[in-house]
């Protein structure tokens, strides 16, 4: 348990068990939605395991399934030179997480599944293996957290740019698409990109951690509130005269951007200060100007 805390630091129990639940039950669903919807129907996910699929059919078809590769086992190689990338790029808690999903996500793409669940219907497969895809990657990105692959890359390239995930997600993974439809057909290219699309729109809208939020905070307790919070968590804070208009006190109105997987951890101090304080977050969709994104810390 020493060495664990020196690794990581102090540890919130809570919180990392809740980030261990969005991580495994994300991985899974995300997992299951390739091996019964996706890879079955010879359709793509993008990137790492995108290029996994590519390279096994490609080599089913020259050989006429002569050699057989495990999609599970391919794209685990391909993830170990990213993963050593996230090693120096970004933090401990980062990395243990993103193995352990690669290491179920792994698991769960080494077994054979030969036929959709689906049956022939190309277009639901691709449907419903996009939204789990979404959902899945969603609640792992939620907590700052990644499945692999080139997420490991999205995750840095959004830090430094403050562009979501899910736009690197379509532009990289076309490429794959693009390949695939050369090589097997426009059709498995026209699926692919609706179920990728599909994902992509799950993965923003709905769930990713990396979506901003506007917090405003009303509080009697302001310049404490204020210094707590600049000083405790990664972001500035504005600081406003108010006026309650029903008790005609004055009050003072912060304001804040924030990353929404910081959400819980703004909360758990602004209670802390002041259980009175009156809040109201508003999603984001863009800021421009200095923002620290910062994923698990």
């Amino acid at each position: 348990m020493k060495k664990i805390r020196k690794l990581f630091g102090p540890l919130d129990h809570k919180k990392e068990l809740r980030t261990i639940a969005h991580v495994v039950i994300g991985t899974i669903i995300a997992g299951l939605g390739i091996l019964f919807f996706i890879d079955p129907a010879k359709l793509y996910t993008g990137g790492i395991t995108g290029l996994a699929q590519l390279i096994i059919n490609i080599i089913e078809r020259i050989t006429h399934d002569d050699i057989v590769i495990n999609l599970g086992l391919l794209s685990f190689i391909f993830q170990i030179p990213l993963l050593i990338f996230g090693y120096f790029k970004l933090n401990n808690r980062f990395v243990f997480y993103t193995i352990l999903s690669v290491v179920i996500f792994s698991i769960i793409l080494s077994f054979n599944v030969s036929t959709p669940v689906l049956g022939d219907d190309i277009l639901a497969n691709a449907l419903i293996g996009g939204i789990l895809g979404g959902f899945g990657n969603g609640l792992i990105h939620r907590v700052g957290a990644s499945g692999g692959g080139t997420s490991i890359l999205f995750q840095h390239w959004s830090i430094k740019t403050g562009k979501s995930v899910g736009q690197y997600q379509i532009v990289l993974h076309g490429i794959v698409i693009l390949a695939a439809g050369i090589i097997f057909g426009i059709e498995i290219a026209i699926y692919t990109i609706i179920s990728q699309l599909v994902s992509s729109i799950v993965l923003d809208k709905i769930f990713t951690g990396y979506n901003f939020m506007k917090l405003e905070v009303i509080t009697a307790n302001g310049q404490e509130m204020a210094d707590a919070l600049k000083s405790r968590l990664p972001h500035g804070v504005t600081m406003m005269d108010g006026l309650g208009a029903y008790t005609s006190q004055p009050r003072k109105v912060l304001y804040a951007v924030i990353s929404v997987h910081e959400i819980h951890k703004y909360m758990t101090l602004i209670r802390e200060i002041d259980p009175a304080a009156f809040v109201v977050m508003t999603g984001v969709s863009k800021v421009m100007g200095k923002f620290t994104k910062k994923i698990i810390d």
